[in-house]
């Protein structure tokens, strides 16, 4: 019971403090240890993953694999299936067991590139990591891919 109180209190830290990271900052040394001390939560909202919908890939996922070493980076691919154009304003990142909401800090600091995002000399806290990645096309179909690492 004391895990579960104390995973809630970081937690509650984390949402009061996550509008005030700093520019230049994706996750907060405080936001990675409260998601690695959390017990799972629930989705971040009903909107399920449409299996028509767009595609996310990680270019060289295996290269996630492996711990990571900052600074490092990481290129991300979206597309639409042939039939609709991709909605990049519907483009949504959250991070960790608390779905905290990052995809401002995540689009200022990645590339757009004609194919994704392209995330260059990220600096994460050590720990291991997960991105929910959301997305949808002109036609309302979502895509969901999460993103997992370690960083050393």
């Amino acid at each position: 019971m004391d895990r579960l109180w104390t995973c809630l209190l970081l937690g509650f830290a984390v949402f009061v403090g996550a509008g005030m990271a700093w520019s230049g900052e994706l996750i907060t040394a405080e936001e990675a240890l409260a998601s690695q001390a959390a017990v799972p939560m629930l989705a971040v909202d009903e909107t399920p993953a449409n299996p028509q919908g767009p595609v996310i890939a990680v270019v060289d996922a295996g290269a996630l694999a492996q711990p990571m070493k900052n600074p490092f980076s990481i290129e991300i691919l979206m597309q639409a299936q042939r039939d609709a154009d991709l909605n990049f304003a519907s483009f949504k990142a959250f991070y960790g067991a608390f779905k905290i909401d990052i995809t401002e800090r995540l689009l200022k600091e990645a590339s757009k590139t004609l194919t994704g995002l392209k995330l260059a000399n990220l600096q994460i806290p050590s720990g291991r990591h997960k991105i929910l990645l959301r997305v949808s096309d002109t036609k309302g179909r979502t895509a969901e891919k999460e993103i997992a690492f370690k960083v050393e």
